[in-house]
């Protein structure tokens, strides 16, 4: 692959760098271990004169991993992993469709299969990759894979690998261009979520989550409304929250949810053509458990219950009951590698609701303790109950069958709030979620403490409730160590308040395992004593604990919640995408396609604070303005009705650049953008001279010639003469044959005046994004895996099913770490996926001329670091300029994934905007020969 040389990078990176560890297989004495596969340092594969290790897939295993000794970190400090990496006809194979199996690469023991290094496949010399991270854990251990995740064959050698401190710097994401700022409050997205931080008093802080999430709290309320039934009925919505739930929130709570209403609706927010209000918000906040009402009135006694009232035999007996909504686990001591806890959530949800219950929001309250929790646009809650707080509480559950409703108890939303602002141990926990509970969307809480490494799960009914502790010493189902949640409530008291009628049809009512229990219990009496974050990654990806509808994952051990850390992922942890299904989703889902695991981190580094910093003097010198996509001044519609009107035909081929370039150049002078037009038939241009000619390519490379040619008559001779020249021409030709000469005769020009044959446009484009049509037979699709590789596979395949439906073939599809220049070197490519994405792509990124900085791009001088932006961009193949590249990256999942089904227009790039019209254009003149220029090296 086109390799960018790295001695500049290493050499001013050293500088700032503090060495941690460097593995040196040349010193017996080195300690390291065979987790899988074949393992043996190789003296025959030196790297500047140094031993290698060699990894093969071994008898019994089919990808393979070595451990490396120890090593001792600072939870919350950077780190830089590197080292390198030769391979020989190493080729991976992926054994389903999921986890997507990855190359030769590094990685550190506390990180999810999906957070790696750049991988390396086929066959290739030694190649410095690289990861930078976070720790998590205060002591970790350096991985070396070869199809990680799948088989492989080959062979794989590692040597000169380094783990570095580093300081923060302006390359880290978010970048400052990404987060946006009001007062103390701020956001920025990451991985398919927003993070979103609030702090002060409870009226301030909401005013600040509304201001700064006043475009998607509309959305939100949209799905809110498709959730409980339809937009139309909005206002029973909101009486049924005014009613039985607004006065069970406390001052406190309401002061902030007001404080999100009029934060939106200042900042420009509208819902059904007015202002949005507290009761909306209310309804936002309450929407799950008006959901769960008429289940709970069927569990709710009437007074009738021991009567024979017999049913009729055409009813249904089912009751609409809220199951299989989550899977969860929290492990210490016995069960734990290091006796310390661990917990672990995934959600199963609605779509709909899923779709923006992608809000990581970090709450710094004026008084209780500073939370972090999922939630949603509007939220004061979680809605899927994941909740941290400094004090190193972790608080999720899973949801059990309805219990009866309790008009007098208080909502869930409030009670979960306030017990993870305001508790510092379990017993807090316990006695808050406790009091004054109105029943509705009945759980089984799991709960830990980070600061004793307690945990506990609190199957809390409406008027029973069973707590077991583990300081107590109290288990359920013989798993020392381990409980679990999965929607299947374990208490038989408060079972038994699903069936309020004693002479109900018979049911039997006790615990029996389920086949998610039962899942649970394998992987317990599995990994027993050694359960970690790898314990819930492998969970959360395996069947049946994750499923469908699963929209999530949240890992966090005791560490990482003293720190307010979570391991979090936005979609399937399994890196399968979850379609929506157009019979029974809401209309507006786009579908949830993983973005891959995250580490969020509460703390800000010296870099974020001091572009929030930054950023929030720009705000109120009024230097910050939203983007504005600028309006050509070339635009000249009166063309319109002054361009000639006819056909003439051509006299001998000699006369085709005429004929059928008149006919081109009508059709730019009624273009929208003449000067846009242009720059496409230039593009057109250039892409012909450098391919080999083919008869097609003869006829459109003599319409460039006169569309070229008649451009530069009308800038010399000025519009009014032109368009009389052409007018005059074509009144007196029009359905004749006729000669080029004829023309340039009327023009005053010869063949020779003319100089027809030294068309020159300036420097430009080689390519337009539509020209990948034309060049389907040889072509190839490239998606990354470093990151958004469960999306950014589905968006290949996409395309390739879009390919194949125009070209009648399959068009290839590889990943990044599969392609080798030879592959790539006279093939069509099409990237999926952004360059810290894309492996492959991230090499050609400066050839290209492409400017992203992680998660953000620029165009012509702009930086676009929304998450709703995306880039699709033409050029030149570096290693050969007869063939195209496209790109196709988008600034997290969803935006790849809609982008790669944008109209491919004749453009130099296109700017997807989600929700907006894209913008189309082409580079400006500098940057474009800047990009010619590299790419000829």
């Amino acid at each position: 692959m086109l390799r960018i040389p790295f001695l500049l990078l290493v050499v001013s990176a050293a500088h700032a760098a503090t060495p941690v560890f460097q593995a040196l297989f040349d010193n017996p004495q080195q300690t390291w271990a065979v987790d899988r596969g074949s393992a043996v340092l190789d003296s025959s594969v030196l790297r500047e004169g140094h031993k290698s290790i060699r990894l093969e897939a071994g008898a019994t295993s089919q990808d393979a991993c070595v451990r490396l000794a120890p090593v001792n970190l600072t939870i919350g400090k950077r780190y830089e992993l590197s080292g390198w990496v030769r391979t020989e006809d190493l080729a991976v194979r992926d054994l389903d469709r999921t986890p997507i199996a990855i190359g030769a690469t590094l990685a550190m023991a506390s990180m999810p299969f999906d957070v790696h290094a750049a991988s390396l496949g086929g066959t290739e010399p030694w190649t410095r990759v690289s990861l930078k991270f976070v720790a998590s854990r205060s002591q970790d251990q350096i991985l070396l894979t070869a199809g990680e995740g799948g088989s492989f064959r080959g062979k794989a050698w590692f040597e000169g690998v380094h783990l570095d401190g580093i300081p923060s710097s302006e390359e880290e994401w978010p970048a400052r261009d990404a987060i946006q700022t009001f007062g103390p409050a701020y956001r920025y997205p990451a991985a398919g979520w927003i993070y979103l931080h609030i702090e002060g008093e409870p009226y301030e802080r909401g005013y600040q989550h509304g201001h700064l999430m006043s475009r998607e709290i509309p959305e939100y309320l949209t799905r809110c409304a498709a959730v409980l039934g339809s937009k139309d009925h909005w206002d029973d919505y909101r009486t049924t929250a005014n009613a039985l739930f607004l006065r069970g929130f406390d001052r406190e709570l309401l002061e902030e949810m007001r404080g999100i209403a009029d934060g939106a609706s200042d900042a420009g927010a509208r819902w059904k053509g007015r202002r949005i209000d507290l009761v909306d918000i209310v309804v936002a906040n309450t929407t799950v458990e008006m959901g769960e009402l008429a289940s709970a009135a069927a569990a709710t006694p009437t007074g009738l219950e021991g009567l024979s009232l017999d049913v009729p035999p055409y009813s249904d007996p089912r009751r609409n009951s809220a199951k299989d909504h989550c899977s969860a686990f929290a492990a210490t001591g016995p069960a734990t590698r290091d006796g310390k806890m661990v917990i672990g959530h995934v959600t199963w949800w609605p779509l709909a609701l899923a779709e923006q219950t992608n809000v990581m929001l970090d709450i710094k309250p004026a008084s209780g303790h500073r939370l972090l929790l999922q939630s949603y646009p509007g939220g004061i809650e979680s809605g899927t109950d994941w909740y941290q707080n400094d004090a190193g509480v972790v608080l999720t559950e899973t949801t059990i069958d309805q219990t009866p409703f309790n008009p007098g108890g208080t909502p869930v939303a409030f009670r979960a709030r306030m017990a993870i602002q305001y508790s510092k141990n379990i017993d807090d926990v316990v006695r808050i979620l406790s009091a004054q509970n109105n029943g509705l969307y009945t759980n089984e809480w799991i709960m830990g403490d980070a600061k004793t490494n307690e945990i506990a799960i609190f199957d809390l009914g409406t008027n029973h409730t069973k707590l077991w502790r583990s300081s107590k010493n109290e288990w359920f189902g013989n798993t020392p160590g381990f409980y679990w949640g999965d929607n299947n409530a374990k208490d038989l008291d408060v079972r038994l308040e699903t069936y309020p009628d004693p002479r109900g049809d018979p049911d039997f009512i006790p615990y029996v395992p389920s086949r998610r229990d039962m899942a649970w219990q394998q992987l317990y009496n599995q990994y027993r004593g050694q359960i970690d974050e790898q314990f819930g990654f492998l969970a959360f990806r395996s069947a049946p604990l994750v499923a469908v509808s699963t929209m999530d994952a949240k890992v966090v051990t005791a560490d990482m919640a003293t720190h307010m850390m979570v391991w979090a992922e936005i979609g399937r942890p399994n890196q399968r995408e979850w379609l929506p299904d157009k019979r029974y989703d809401f209309a507006g889902d786009d579908g949830l396609y993983p973005s891959g695991y995250y580490l969020f981190d509460a703390q800000p580094d010296q870099t974020l604070r001091a572009s929030i910093e930054q950023n929030e003097k720009m705000r109120m010198a009024g230097s910050a303005a939203p983007e504005t996509p600028a309006v050509s001044a070339s635009n000249k519609p009166y063309y319109n009705n002054r361009v000639w009107k006819g056909w003439v035909l051509p006299a001998s081929d000699g006369d085709t650049w005429f004929v059928a370039g008149s006919a081109a150049y009508y059709r730019v002078l009624q273009s929208n953008n003449v000067n846009e037009a242009m720059n496409a038939q230039r593009a057109v241009w250039r892409s012909l001279q450098v391919s080999a000619p083919t008869p097609l390519d003869q006829y459109r490379r003599e319409q460039a010639r006169g569309v070229l040619f008649l451009d530069s008559l009308r800038q010399k001779m000025g519009d009014e003469a032109f368009l009389n020249l052409m007018n005059d021409y074509f009144r007196a030709h029009t359905t004749k044959t006729v000669t080029a000469d004829s023309f340039l005769e009327q023009a005053g020009l010869t063949r020779v005046s003319a100089h027809l044959n030294e068309i020159d446009p300036p420097d430009g484009p080689t390519y337009l994004v539509n020209d990948i049509w034309r060049r389907l037979p040889s072509a190839v699709i490239v998606y990354g895996t470093l990151r958004d590789a469960g999306a950014n596979r589905y968006a290949a395949e996409q395309l390739q099913h879009k390919f194949l439906n125009a070209y009648e073939s399959a068009v290839p599809i590889y990943k990044d770490f599969e392609v080798s220049d030879d592959l790539l070197r006279h093939h069509q490519v099409v990237f999926v996926g952004r360059p810290e994405a894309n492996s492959a792509l991230a090499l050609w990124s400066a050839p290209l001329g492409l400017d992203f900085q992680g998660a953000a791009f620029k165009i012509n001088g702009d930086v676009h670091a929304s998450e709703r932006q995306a880039l699709v961009f033409a050029a030149e193949n570096p290693l050969d300029r007869a063939c195209m590249v496209l790109v196709i990256a988008g600034n997290d999942a969803l935006s790849t994934v809609k982008a790669q089904d944008t109209e491919l227009t004749a453009d130099q790039y296109i700017l997807f905007r989600d929700g907006d019209s894209p913008v189309k254009g082409f580079l400006d003149r500098d940057t474009s020969s800047t990009q010619r220029a590299l790419a000829g090296k």
